[in-house]
C-alpha cells in the first residue's frame, strides 16, 4: 500500500526523517518495502508553464504545435496529447531533463523545432495514466521547479492479511501515533442536512445478514460531477490511483483514508429506489464496470434492485447504475461484507478489486457508518451536494468489543521480558485499547477496539505491548531444563536411502508438483476405457473391479466399457489456480513421461530420471482422508549408457530398467522377489511385469504380494507424449516395499565345504511361466539350495510344438560338510518328481 507523506502528516505530527520512520514501523512489525521520491529527479529542469499557442501541425493526425510560456521566456514545443488547450498549465521538461530513461533534447519533426516536453502523469512518475498531458491548478506561477510544487515522498507498505486495519491512511497513523508519542488528529465529517429524509427515499431489504452484516445507505441531490480538485487528485495519483471524476474520486478517497470501500449509485437508475442484498440466483448474469458480462452462482452475494442484480458485493458495481456525467443524484453505499465470501466470489469471477482486497482481510462494522459520513462530507464540498437528512442503516447484530484478561507474568513468561503493569497500560492506551485494573489488582480488563479484528486472545496482547516496548528489549536466554529428546522420522530415513540407491544406479532425481489435470493423467491409458482408469486409482489392497466399480459409480451417463476422462475420481481442488493443476496427482508416471519429454528435446544422451514422493488416491467414502500413498517411480529412455559416440550405444531395453529395481532390492537387502507377467494400459502387451515380494501368510506358508510394475511404454502413449525413443517406466509402492525389508540383517560365514553343481533341463508347456518352475524348485530343495539360475530358453526342433526347454543350474553347499553325489542326486529327483506332479514337467 502506497502511503504519501504529505497525507499522513495531516493526521499525525512526524519529526522523523522518511528512513527513520520507515525503520520504526518495521521494527514494530509494519513493513515499509521501500521509500519514493516523487520529483527527486526532476531538480530544476522541470518547470511549470503555459500553453500560450496551439496549432495543428500540418501532415499529421495527431500533432500540435504550441508556444509555451516558461515566465522568463517562450520555447516551442510538439505534442500529441489530445487533452491540451489553450491557456492550459502544464509541466514542461527542458532539455537535458531526465523523464524516465529519455533525456530531452531539442528536435526537429515536420519542419518544427520542438524545444522540450509535456508530461503525463506517468512520465513525472505518478501514476499509470499517459492517456494526456498532466494539468495544473489555474493558479499555479509558471517558471516554478514542478519538485516545489508536486514532489511527494511515498512509504510503500507491505500489509499482512491479518492486519486490515492498516489498509488506510489512518490507521498508518495510528501507528505512528502510538510508536513516536504523538497525537492523532482524525477526521470529524461535518455537514448540513435538508430536504426529504434518506428513509423515505431509499428502501433497503437485506436477506442474508450473516454475510452482510452492515448495509448503510445515504441519498445526495444537487450532484455535479466534475473534475476533482488539484490536491485530492496529486494524493489519488500518488497513492497509485487515477483520477476519474469528482464522486468516484471522493470514494476511492474515503477508500484509502479510512480503509471503508464505498460505492455510488445512480439514484435515478435504481428501479423503485430499492436496495436488495441477497445471494445471486441461478443463472443470474450482470455486466460489470469494466463492461463485462460476469456469470453469478447462488454462492455469490448481490446488491439488486426489483429487475435483477446491480452490483457485487464487496467487488465490482454494474453498468447498468453506474455514475456518469449526467448524474444528479447519488445513493451512497457504505457496507460490511463478509470477507470469506468476498474472497470467493473475488477468485471464482478472478476479478480483484481494491474494494475486494480491503473486505478479504475483514474490516470493522463500524467503519461504514464514519466512511459514509465522510463521503457525504466531501460530495457536499466538492460535488456541490445536497444532503437528505438520516441515513437507512441495517445493523441487527451490532459487534461488541472483545474483552480480554491480562497480565504482565503473561508477557514475561512467553518473552522472558519483565514489564510492569504501567508500562503496559501505556503501551495499550497507546493503541487505543481501553485497560481497567481487575478487583484482584494483580490482572488488567482489556477492551479491544473493534476494528482489531486480529486481536483474540492473551498472546496478541503480549505481542502489542512488546511492539511497542520494542522487540529490541527481549532479552537473550539460553534454555533452561533438558534438551527435548531427539524424534527420529522414519520415513524421511527411508526416503533417502531410496534416493541414494537409485542415484547409485545411475538416475538423476527430479521434484515435479503434486496437482495436475485429469486430462494429462488419462494420457498415460492406451486406450480410455473403465477397466484401463481403473488401474491408475488403484491402491495395493484394492482390486481392480472395486475401482471400476467406483469410477461406473461417478460416471452414470456412459457406458459400462467407457467413461468421460473428465469425470475420473481423483482428489479436486475447490479452487484450482488454473485448469492445468486441478486434481492430486493419482501416479507419478504422468510427471515422469512429461519430463522426458521435454528434455528430449535438448537432450540426446540417456534419460534416467527419478522422483520419490507421494500419489493420491480417493477415500471409499467422504467422512474419510484421501489414502496418500508413497511412492518411487523411475524412467529411461534413449541410449543405456553415455558415450562419445551416441549413435552406436546401446538403447536401454526391458532389462535395464529390471537391473535398477534390482540393485534397489538389494541395497535393501530384499531377497526373496520375483516378476510375473502382467497386463496395464501404460505398458506394452507383453514387455511389462509386476515386481511382487515374498511374505508369510496366515498358514506359515510362503506367499508373494505386488507392490509395483514395470515394463515398457506402450506405443500410442509414447507417440503422445512426442517420445524419440522407447521409454521405460516402473512405480513401486513404498509403503509395502519397506515392509518387506528386513528389520536385523543376519550373516553367516562362507562355508568351507565343496559345492555340488547339477543342471536341470526340463520341457514344460509354453504357458508354464519360468519363475513358477524356479519358485517351485527353491520352496522343495530346502536349505541345501544355495543359488540357481535359469540360463537357457529353448524353442524348436527337437522340441515338440507348444512345449519349451528350460535349463537351470543348481548349486547345492552345506555349512557343516562336503555334501555326497548321493545327497544331491536325491533332492535333484525329488524335485524333478514334484515339477512332474505340479507342472507335467518331464526331463529332457
Amino acid at each position: 500500500m502506497r502511503v504519501p507523506l504529505s497525507w499522513l502528516k495531516e493526521y499525525v505530527e512526524i519529526t522523523q526523517s522518511p528512513e527513520e520512520l520507515a525503520h520504526t514501523l518495521t521494527m514494530a512489525g509494519l513493513e515499509v518495502e521501500a521509500i519514493e521520491y516523487i520529483g527527486k529527479s526532476w531538480g530544476d529542469k522541470i518547470i511549470t508553464a503555459q500553453i500560450d499557442h496551439l496549432e495543428k501541425v500540418e501532415g499529421s493526425d495527431h500533432l500540435n504545435y504550441t508556444k509555451i510560456n516558461t515566465g522568463s521566456g517562450q520555447i516551442n514545443v510538439i505534442c500529441g496529447a489530445p487533452n491540451i488547450q489553450l491557456g492550459d498549465k502544464v509541466p514542461l521538461a527542458l532539455p537535458g531533463a531526465q523523464v524516465g530513461d529519455i533525456t530531452i533534447s531539442e528536435t526537429r519533426k515536420f519542419g518544427y523545432v520542438s524545444q522540450g516536453m509535456l508530461c503525463s502523469p506517468r512520465e513525472l512518475g505518478m501514476g499509470n495514466d499517459h492517456s494526456g498531458i498532466y494539468i495544473l491548478e489555474p493558479e499555479t506561477k509558471l517558471g516554478q521547479p514542478l519538485m516545489d510544487l508536486l514532489g511527494e515522498i511515498v512509504l510503500d507498505f507491505s500489509i499482512k492479511a491479518h492486519r486490515g486495519d492498516l489498509s488506510s491512511i489512518i490507521g498508518i497513523a495510528r501507528e505512528v501515533a502510538a510508536l513516536t508519542k504523538q497525537p492523532l488528529r482524525l477526521p470529524e465529517p461535518r455537514f448540513q442536512e435538508q430536504g426529504t429524509p434518506a428513509s423515505d427515499l431509499v428502501k433497503v431489504s437485506v436477506e442474508d445478514s450473516e454475510l452482510c452484516p452492515r448495509y448503510t445507505a445515504r441519498v445526495l441531490s444537487n450532484i455535479q460531477v466534475g473534475p476533482s480538485p488539484a490536491w485530492m487528485a496529486r494524493r489519488l495519483l500518488a497513492a497509485g490511483l487515477r483520477p476519474i471524476s469528482n464522486v468516484v474520486d471522493i470514494t476511492n478517497y474515503v477508500l484509502l483514508e479510512f480503509g471503508q470501500p464505498l460505492h455510488s449509485f445512480d439514484y435515478d437508475l435504481v428501479p423503485d429506489h430499492h436496495i436488495i442484498v441477497r445471494r445471486a440466483h441461478a443463472g443470474e448474469e450482470m455486466k460489470t464496470l469494466d463492461d463485462v458480462k460476469r456469470k453469478l452462482t447462488p454462492e455469490m452475494l448481490v446488491i439488486a434492485d426489483p429487475t435483477g442484480p446491480t452490483a457485487i458485493a464487496g467487488v465490482m458495481g454494474g453498468a447498468r447504475s453506474e455514475v456518469s456525467d449526467k448524474t444528479t443524484t447519488v445513493l451512497l453505499e457504505s457496507a460490511n461484507f463478509k470477507g470469506g465470501s468476498v474472497r470467493r466470489t473475488s477468485s471464482t469471477l478472478g476479478l480483484r478489486t481494491d474494494a475486494s482486497s480491503h473486505f478479504e482481510k475483514g474490516l470493522d462494522p463500524e467503519l461504514a457508518l464514519a466512511g459514509t459520513n465522510r463521503a457525504v462530507q466531501l460530495l457536499t464540498e466538492l460535488a456541490g451536494g445536497l444532503a437528505h437528512p438520516g441515513v437507512v442503516d441495517h445493523y441487527p447484530n451490532p459487534v461488541q468489543p472483545r474483552v480480554l484478561d491480562f497480565s504482565t507474568d503473561d508477557v514475561e513468561w512467553l518473552t522472558s521480558m519483565k514489564v510492569t503493569q504501567s508500562e503496559a497500560s501505556d503501551a495499550l492506551n497507546a493503541l487505543n485499547f481501553t485497560v481497567a485494573a481487575a478487583e484482584d489488582g494483580k490482572r488488567m480488563q482489556v477492551t479491544v477496539p473493534t476494528y482489531r479484528t486480529d486481536v483474540t486472545q492473551e498472546a496478541d496482547l503480549v505481542e502489542e505491548v512488546i511492539r511497542l516496548i520494542g522487540y529490541e528489549h527481549i532479552p537473550s536466554t539460553i534454555p533452561d531444563g533438558p534438551l527435548p529428546e531427539q524424534t527420529i522420522d522414519r520415513w524421511f530415513e527411508r526416503e533417502q536411502q531410496i534416493r541414494n540407491l537409485l542415484i547409485g544406479a545411475g538416475l538423476n532425481e527430479i521434484v515435479t508438483y503434486t496437482l495436475i489435470s485429469r486430462t494429462r493423467m488419462v494420457k498415460l491409458l492406451a486406450q480410455t476405457d473403465l477397466a484401463s482408469a481403473s488401474v491408475l486409482l488403484r491402491a495395493p489392497n484394492r482390486s481392480a473391479a472395486q475401482e471400476e466399480a467406483r469410477i461406473q459409480a461417478s460416471n452414470t451417463s456412459t457406458a459400462t466399457t467407457s467413461f468421460d476422462p473428465h469425470t475420473l475420481p481423483a482428489v479436486a481442488l475447490v479452487n484450482p489456480l488454473t485448469a492445468d493443476q486441478e486434481v492430486l496427482r493419482l501416479t507419478l508416471m504422468s510427471n515422469l513421461l512429461e519430463i522426458i519429454q521435454e528434455n528430449s528435446k535438448h537432450n540426446k544422451s540417456g534419460l534416467r530420471f527419478f522422483e520419490v514422493g507421494r500419489r493420491y488416491l480417493p477415500a471409499e467414502t467422504k467422512s474419510q482422508l484421501p489414502d496418500e500413498r508413497r511412492t518411487a517411480a523411475f524412467a529411461l529412455c534413449g541410449p543405456a549408457e553415455n558415450t562419445w559416440l551416441p549413435e552406436l550405444a546401446r538403447p536401454a531395453d526391458f532389462y535395464d530398467l529390471k537391473g535398477v529395481v534390482e540393485a534397489l532390492l538389494s541395497g535393501l537387502k530384499i531377497r526373496r522377489y520375483r516378476f510375473t507377467p502382467t497386463q496395464h494400459p501404460t505398458f506394452h502387451p507383453g514387455r511389462c511385469a509386476l515386481l511382487e515380494l515374498a511374505y508369510e501368510n496366515e498358514s506359515g506358508d510362503e506367499a508373494f504380494s505386488p507392490i509395483g510394475v514395470l515394463g515398457e511404454v506402450h506405443p500410442l502413449v509414447q507417440q503422445r507424449y512426442d517420445l524419440p525413443h522407447r521409454a521405460y517406466l516402473c512405480e513401486l509402492d513404498l509403503e509395502h516395499l519397506y515392509a518387506a525389508v528386513p528389520q536385523q540383517i543376519n550373516y553367516q560365514p562362507i562355508s568351507r565345504h565343496q559345492e555340488l553343481t547339477r543342471d536341470l533341463a526340463l520341457v514344460v508347456d509354453q504357458r508354464i511361466a519360468a519363475q513358477d518352475i524356479q519358485d517351485t524348485i527353491v520352496r522343495h530343495a530346502g536349505k541345501l539350495l544355495h543359488s540357481i539360475a535359469l540360463f537357457d530358453v529353448y524353442t524348436g526342433d527337437p522340441i515338440p510344438a507348444g512345449k519349451k526347454n528350460l535349463t537351470y543350474t543348481l548349486v547345492y553347499q552345506a555349512q557343516d560338510r562336503t555334501l555326497k553325489d548321493t545327497e544331491a542326486n536325491e533332492l535333484q529327483e525329488r524335485i524333478i518328481r514334484l515339477l512332474n506332479e505340479d507342472f507335467g514337467a518331464v526331463l529332457r
